[in-house]
């Protein structure tokens, strides 16, 4: 049997992710814990998951912790959509509600960043959407 310190290991590079990868296998849902907030750590490893996660599984949306309206505005960024930011940092910049320290920060705007060129390679149909699951503004 398996103990947790087997599967405790340091990450240092992406490729440290695989033993997660191959446990997720071929699923449709991956829901990523959010116990740390507010680090760059927590921002950069959740970032290098889910760009592994769109390559590799070919994962379609990302949801997070966030008020709809403000998400939409990256969506609308990532997805290269007429009248759109152009960068998503302008987007995630001008979040207007709780929590903004949440997402308008370096970490996720590069993510937003790479996830805009990723989509830009890709027809409108295939690109991957970014959504906020909350409902603050209502």
């Amino acid at each position: 049997m398996t103990g947790l310190a087997d599967l405790a290991r340091p990450l240092r590079d992406p490729a440290d992710l695989d033993p997660l990868l191959d446990r997720i296998g071929g699923s449709r849902v991956v829901a990523i814990g959010e116990a740390s907030h507010g680090t760059h750590e927590y921002y950069a490893w959740r970032a290098a998951l889910t760009r592994r996660l769109v390559e590799e599984h070919g994962f379609g949306f990302v949801a997070v912790e966030g008020d709809w309206p403000d998400c939409y505005r990256v969506n609308r960024s990532v997805k290269l959509r007429a009248g759109a930011d152009c960068d998503p940092r302008e987007a995630l910049d001008a979040y207007a509600r709780w929590p903004t320290w949440m997402w308008a920060n370096d970490d996720v705007v590069d993510f937003c960043r790479w996830l805009r060129g990723w989509n830009a390679a890709r027809p409108d149909g295939d690109r991957v959407g970014f959504y906020g699951l909350d409902v603050y503004s209502l």
